[in-house]
């Protein structure tokens, strides 16, 4: 049985993170990549197409995405396609997968008692259930009943692993092990595993399909391959345009970048057009550290788009600031009370608005 692990696809996403022509440009770029994933499912004569949650943002999707979801679902017409409706996206009355009439080849888990829907042709029992709402209970191997060992029987469950405090669902290892199944799709985190094994199970997380910001990093796509009892013949496939990269440079007693060039080329070498970089500038630096975008830009070019982050920490001479009669010295014994305050959090902000404010007030380029 040829089988697509999938999940945690997000479709509308805000991408809040981003300003707003990029947001659309992530969001397109998600919709595309799910594209590429439909026509994968119709080239590779896919039967089983499991999404283990998440396939959209319940707050933003839009009917004209929907309608296009299904239409494509139900152009694969010789694959069955099972939904297992989560935290971002539960099955309630205003969700689409209660408004909507989705084609008959996709099936949705509706309620948070596990389930299951038998599909003769494959010889496969696939066991689920839906989130009614952002949380769900952990989950309980008691409640899975009905197994046929004569079918290739499959668990998708979107939550975390050996994770017990979680809200969303957690599921141990030895449940997994101990569960009969031949396979389990996780769904839930969004960077992929590899295809592991528990006693006789096969299981993974698929990861997202589409990197949506930088704590999602690397090549993003789904797992495709071929499943049968006692073997699961998997790996995970690209889908992804686009990939979040970060690049960490320590720059500790540095007074500008031209100390670390090298290594920052070095690092950045193998980004090209795909790649949406973030360097991360560490260390404990002057307070007269400085560095300009536009010449980091010229040299670092290829990534298709690029950010630095400041997060060093400046070494400040407190003594030469405390007799300061400049604003600087002004400045700083506005800041002092909180600079040595006993709650960590104050000192932390503090320092940041010490190292920005001076920075300001010496003419110099302010990245955050």
């Amino acid at each position: 049985m040829k089988i697509i692990h999938t999940g945690d696809i997000h479709l509308d996403s805000p991408f809040t993170s981003s300003n707003p022509v990029e947001a659309e440009k992530r969001r397109n770029a998600l919709r595309s990549a799910f594209s590429s994933l439909m026509l994968y499912a119709k080239t590779q004569k896919c039967e089983l197409f499991i999404v283990a949650g998440d396939l959209f943002d319940d707050d933003c999707v839009t009917k004209d995405t929907i309608n296009v979801l299904c239409k494509e679902m139900e152009s694969v017409c010789d694959c069955h396609f099972i939904i297992a409706p989560s935290n971002h996206d539960p099955y309630t009355e205003k969700s689409a997968y209660y408004l909507i009439n989705w084609p008959e080849n996709v099936h949705i888990f509706k309620t948070s008692e596990i389930s299951f829907f038998d599909i003769p042709s494959l010889n496969v029992r696939i066991y689920g259930s839906a989130y009614l709402s952002e949380t769900k209970e952990p989950f309980n191997p008691d409640s899975v009943k009905d197994l046929d060992n004569s079918k290739i029987n499959i668990l998708i469950h979107h939550g975390d692993l050996d994770t017990p405090s979680s809200p969303y669902s957690p599921i141990k290892t030895q449940d997994i092990e101990n569960s009969g199944f031949d396979y389990v799709a996780l769904g839930h985190i969004h960077k992929g595993c590899e295809i592991k094994k528990a006693g006789t199970t096969f299981y993974a997380y698929c990861g997202c399909i589409e990197g949506r910001d930088f704590g999602e990093c690397g090549y993003k796509g789904a797992i495709s391959g071929v499943l049968e009892k006692g073997n699961a013949d998997l790996k995970h496939v690209r889908f992804c345009s686009k990939r979040y990269e970060i690049v960490e440079i320590d720059v500790t007693g540095c007074d500008d970048l031209s100390a670390v060039l090298n290594d920052l080329i070095t690092k950045c070498s193998d980004f090209g057009e795909d790649t949406l970089l973030r360097i991360e500038l560490t260390g404990i630096v002057s307070e007269s550290f400085s560095y300009n975008y536009e010449d980091i830009r010229k040299i670092i070019s290829r990534p298709s788009y690029l950010e630095i982050k400041d997060n060093t920490s400046a070494l400040f001479n407190i003594e030469k600031l405390k007799q300061d009669k400049t604003l600087a010295g002004e400045f700083y014994r506005i800041l002092e009370p909180k600079l040595f305050s006993d709650d960590e959090s104050e000192r932390e902000n503090a320092s940041l608005a010490l190292k920005y404010g001076l920075r300001a007030i010496y003419g110099m380029e302010i990245k955050a």
